[in-house]
């Protein structure tokens, strides 16, 4: 009978707790959820919790009402119990905290915190000569470094490149193309002994000549042009298959192959020594490309487009245009320059997708627009009088 008093009793407590209830504990005392963490884990136990929450939620108005809010309640608290338990498991702070403190002790300054002042995040930057630039790319180009500027033909990739580098006391310009055009460099501001150029042969010593360069800590390395950047040994085949008169199948890629071979190095070297590396690429259409979305891309693979901290497309906007006094031209205009827009297409050091445009003259180079018109009219006299001069 004793037993009998003491079960009813229990039940009439039960209808004090319908939350957890005894019924929810076996012989022993472990609660079911204590049981389900021991079989399931931690993890699949704090999922069953937020289950019951959602369950007792969606139910609750059709019921038993305020009952089941307040085991929602309890599986919700039991769940962030839970994850606590779970984080505190899955995260070894204290075995992190040594692993940083050796890590330090052999390699100093590698490894940091958020807030340290070694890890100050503020970039080192040097300007491009260029207002509206230096504001699109967030106060200028950054040091350590690399830089992508492409675009279609004649959109000016060359002769921004030309700008960047008289911004230095020093700067190697690779240009691998063949094409450089030391007045137009001079146009910009570049001087003797200021510039120096390497002509590289082929693609791999134009690397090995770079890293050399920003290993020295040169501030500014320009590559001109990236699909110029050709593999020795591919070259190597033509020129056999063209003294051979043969027709030997060639390999695709080679310069993607080189970037996956010297970025990484470069890209250490660079970060250390504080050097930019600009490379000048073009622009190429994709095979079998929708009729919508983006229908171009660049040579190099996508290693470079990955290194890129900053990848800027250049393109023409429009002319600037005098009436035409050259007597030997029937033009009715004459273009003495040219609209440059700079879009930020990808960027690591500022918000992408911002433009600007800047007007460019071709005797003149760089202008601000508030001088446009003044320069425009200097350069038709400059003409007028010239061109008055040779029929004389």
């Amino acid at each position: 009978m004793k037993d009998i008093i003491e079960t009813m009793e229990k039940e009439e407590q039960n209808k004090h707790d319908n939350i957890n209830p005894d019924h929810y504990k076996e012989r022993t005392s472990i609660e079911c959820i204590d049981a389900m963490i021991m079989t399931f884990g931690v993890k699949r136990t704090a999922e069953y919790c937020v289950q019951n929450v959602y369950k007792y939620v969606w139910r609750h108005k059709y019921k038993n009402r305020l009952e089941d809010l307040k085991k929602a309640e309890w599986y919700l608290d039991k769940f962030d119990e839970l994850v606590n338990i779970y984080m505190a498991k899955a995260t070894n702070k204290d075995g992190i905290l040594k692993l940083i403190a050796e890590i330090d002790k052999k390699e100093k300054g590698s490894v940091y915190s958020l807030g340290k002042k070694t890890a100050d995040l503020d970039i080192p930057r040097w300007s491009t000569g260029l207002v509206d630039l230096d504001n699109i790319i967030g106060g200028g180009m950054p040091k350590g470094r690399i830089i992508e500027i492409f675009g279609a033909e004649s959109a000016g990739k060359t002769t921004l490149g030309y700008q960047l580098c008289a911004q230095h006391e020093l700067c190697l310009v690779e240009p691998v193309e063949g094409t450089l055009s030391t007045e137009r460099a001079k146009l910009f501001g570049n001087r003797p002994k200021q510039m120096i150029i390497y002509r590289a042969p082929y693609g791999e010593k134009a690397f090995n000549r770079a890293i050399r360069f920003a290993e020295e800590g040169i501030p500014l390395i320009m590559i001109d042009s990236v699909p110029s950047l050709q593999p020795k040994d591919d070259i190597d085949k033509v020129r056999k298959a063209v003294n051979t008169d043969s027709e030997q199948e060639m390999r695709i890629g080679g310069v993607a192959r080189l970037m996956d071979k010297y970025l990484p190095t470069l890209e250490y070297i660079i970060e250390q020594t504080g050097t930019t590396v600009v490379f000048i690429n073009q622009i190429r259409d994709k095979m079998n490309a929708l009729p919508f979305g983006d229908n171009i891309k660049t040579p190099g693979g996508h290693k470079l487009s990955h290194a890129d901290s900053l990848k800027l497309q250049v393109a023409r906007k429009g002319y600037i245009e005098i009436p035409n006094h050259n007597p030997f031209n029937t033009e009715a205009k004459e273009r003495i320059g040219m609209i440059m827009k700079v879009k930020v297409v990808k960027s690591k050091v500022c918000n992408p997708m911002q433009s600007c445009e800047i007007p460019l003259f071709y005797e003149r180079g760089f202008v601000d627009f508030a001088d446009l018109d003044s320069v425009r009219k200097e350069i038709m006299d400059e003409h007028k009088k010239k061109y008055k001069e040779m029929l004389e």
